[in-house]
């Protein structure tokens, strides 16, 4: 009888550590990718730090016991075995799943016992995953919390201080934070998350050396503003092992890449124009060129109230594009005289949300994710077959640039992945530069994208001194595995002294975090590269000057 229930036992805990376990990137049959955790839970399921069922659900609903609580904190920590515990709860017994893990949560403290009983089933409450949360990564408070329901005098007010103060909730709308309230598996994969999304700490280095450490983004980033040649780089943890420059980008080819843009912002080209952007006479400039337009006759094609546009707009771009006096045909031409093969990514524009999509038969389809994808489909099937026909035996096509900045619905999600799945059967990259304040950047390997170049947004010259922004899109950037856009406007000459100014301060930023050497994008407007060559004014020479020296 013995053996038969220690078999069992055996069995079922093989089962547990089995059966249970996901492959990487799997999805729940429970967990669509509209589920408000969706994100949280495939990160942690990633990460090994919570498990589905082997009935393919997540069950995201169900109530978290404290054992299970405690043995997520621990894989999440990868917290070290207790050898020799001063604390032993009276019903935890070393025959248990997660004795481990629940023995080093109550010798840390992160728990409170009762009686000396650990409770391992009792649900876990909001309160008490303040404090394992708080305990477990040290969090400090101020306490300036006010939540209705938690007075000073609450024992777990520090707890929940700290949590607040450290971003990890916000409470509820009524200001209540609910604290004897049981947290459920998608609610905690989401407060553990929090925990993950940034940093712990961050170092401010210069020559190398470690200045100061900070476990405030913008106080590490004040700082460095105010020691010259210092850097703000994010400390990895025992979830994530973060860049400490920005990332190469291998998968894209691109080593120094150029936005053009083609649509209504520039409507004709010559040869003239990409001389300068190829070479300048005794040195290589750019080896990839990527060709958007964001402007069609009527409208745009990003995700703007703007964007009204069918199928008769998308084909107006791509009819464009391979046009005599388009982008693609005097920069094959240009290559050509200059005796080199250069690669090109094309956009794709954001495919409207709101509005019936008019195909070329004047027919009206219903907005639908599937209208959405048939009408990328079509554009990307339009596109091979014009640049088959094309024959341009100096130019190599190397995939596709999606023209939209951010990734926000979650319908988004699933048209992004299908046409990145899409790109990827027919042989092509795929490739986005995200604005400074974009959403789910984090997430832009998940989606299948190749490559990601962070845009700075600090090139004009409102904006004051670029300096904190660059430090933050370049943490930004080490922090999510990106490459970096490097950004300068279409400066005319009353502007261009104070525009050098600010690129030039791009530049210093870029070697300071050592981008130089690694793929990057030019954003140039419409075409200062142009202006930067052939413009008379001096600064202009600086300008392209400077570039070359930094991308050679």
């Amino acid at each position: 009888m013995f053996k038969r229930k220690f078999w069992a036992l055996c069995l079922s805990t093989l089962l547990l550590i089995l059966l249970p376990l996901h492959a990487r990137g799997a999805t729940f049959t429970d967990v669509s990718k509209a589920h408000w955790a969706h994100d949280e839970i495939r990160f942690l399921t990633d990460k090994e730090v919570i498990r589905g069922y082997s009935d393919g659900q997540f069950k995201p609903t169900k109530v978290l016991s404290r054992k299970d609580a405690s043995v997520m904190i621990v894989r999440a920590m990868n917290a070290p075995t207790i050898s020799v515990p001063t604390v032993r709860p009276s019903d935890v017994k070393i025959s248990m799943g997660g004795y481990r893990e629940m023995m080093i949560v109550a010798n840390k403290g992160m728990l409170t016992l009762s009686g000396n009983r650990f409770k391992p089933d009792a649900p876990l409450t909001r309160a008490e995953m303040a404090k394992l949360l708080v305990v477990a990564y040290n969090y400090k408070g101020k306490n300036k919390s006010s939540f209705k329901d938690v007075p000073s005098s609450n024992p777990y007010y520090k707890y929940i201080d700290a949590l607040a103060e450290n971003g990890v909730t916000t409470g509820y709308a009524d200001k209540t934070f609910k604290p004897n309230v049981s947290v459920n598996r998608a609610q905690f994969s989401t407060f553990l998350k929090r925990v993950y999304d940034r940093p712990l700490s961050y170092s401010v280095k210069k020559n190398g050396q470690t200045l100061a450490t900070y476990t405030n983004e913008t106080e590490a980033i004040t700082y460095a503003v105010r020691h010259p040649g210092a850097t703000v780089h994010p400390n990895s943890n025992s979830l994530m092992k973060y860049n400490q420059q920005p990332s190469s980008m291998k998968d894209t080819g691109i080593k120094n890449g150029v936005l053009i843009y083609s649509g209504l912002e520039k409507t004709a080209f010559d040869i003239q124009f990409y001389k300068p952007y190829l070479s300048d006479g005794n040195r290589n400039y750019f080896d990839t060129f990527v060709v958007m337009g964001r402007q069609y006759p009527g409208g745009e094609f990003q995700e703007t109230s703007k964007n009204k546009a069918d199928y008769k707009d998308w084909k107006w771009y791509a009819d464009k594009l391979f046009s005599a006096n388009g982008p693609l045909k005097p920069l094959n031409l240009a290559a050509m005289e200059e005796g080199r093969t250069v690669s090109v990514y094309i956009g794709i524009p954001y495919p409207k949300r709101t509005g019936a999509i008019k195909n070329l038969a004047g027919k009206n389809v219903a907005n639908t994710l599937n209208a959405r994808k048939e009408l990328v489909n079509w554009y990307i099937s339009e596109i091979e077959s014009k640049w088959k026909n094309g024959k341009y035996g100096n130019l190599v096509f190397k995939g596709y640039f999606w023209i939209n900045e951010t990734v926000i619905h979650a319908e988004d999600e699933q048209l992004v992945t299908d046409t990145s799945s899409v790109i990827h059967k027919r042989g092509k990259k795929f490739i986005y530069a995200p604005h400074a304040r974009t959403t789910n950047f984090e997430n832009w390997k998940y989606y299948g994208f190749d490559g990601a170049y962070l845009q700075p947004n600090t090139f004009r010259l409102q904006l004051g001194d670029p300096s904190p922004r660059l430090h933050k899109a370049f943490l930004e950037a080490q922090i999510k595995g990106s490459g970096i856009t490097l950004e300068i406007d279409n400066y005319s000459p009353h502007q261009i002294d104070n525009g050098i100014k600010n690129f030039q301060t791009y530049l210093e930023f870029a070697e300071m975090y050592g981008l130089k050497g690694k793929s990057l994008l030019l954003y140039q407007q419409t075409e200062m590269v142009y202006r930067m060559s052939m413009w008379k004014p001096i600064s202009y020479k600086n300008a392209y000057k400077e570039l070359g020296d930094f991308i050679n």
